[in-house]
């Protein structure tokens, strides 16, 4: 079924490539400065671990007005120390305050599916962008944002011998560059 979903967002963000202007899908690497983690196994600050992570996210996103946009989207992401694989599935919304500059408001809420190596839980993020267009089809993305990711999982508990579900948090800083389509 996750799979099927997956494909299906994949689907309709190609797609969109062949429709008008109030399309843009966007292709973004982020870099995820871990703050600090806390949950059922473990507590970690910044001063303990050098904490950080990886994104590529694909997003489509739709204008339904001059200064909002909103969309779906998918990603892989990979958090280190210690080490996560996430796929998010999430939704967008994107807000120009002043339709005049090129900054941004964002917003994305989503649920990571547990496949293979991949655990599962609910993201948040947020932040700031800015949109260089060079074309009118294409042009680069900035962003900077705040990511709260929740990950649900199994570890091996010495103690008793046996694998015990867990839930962690963690709390990252972002900084993200791209490309819209």
């Amino acid at each position: 079924m996750k799979k099927i979903v997956i494909s299906v967002l994949l689907f309709l963000c190609i797609s969109v490539l062949q429709a008008q202007s109030k399309f843009q899908v966007i292709l973004d690497y982020r870099y995820m400065l871990g703050l600090s983690e806390h949950g059922d196994v473990m507590d970690l600050s910044r001063k303990e671990a050098k904490m950080y992570g990886n994104a590529l996210r694909l997003s489509c996103l739709y204008s339904l007005f001059s200064q909002v946009a909103t969309g779906i989207g998918v990603g892989a992401d990979r958090y280190e120390i210690p080490s996560y694989n996430t796929l998010p599935v999430f939704a967008i919304v994107h807000y120009n305050p002043n339709k005049n500059i090129p900054f941004y408001l964002f917003g994305d809420t989503g649920y990571s599916f547990e496949m293979g190596s991949a655990v599962s839980g609910f993201l948040m993020d947020m932040g700031v962008g800015y949109k260089l267009l060079i074309k009118r089809n294409f042009g680069l993305n900035f962003q900077v944002g705040y990511n709260l990711k929740q990950f649900n999982g199994e570890i091996y508990d010495l103690e008793i011998e046996n694998n015990i579900s867990c839930t962690q948090t963690r709390q990252s800083l972002t900084f993200g560059i791209g490309f819209i389509f």
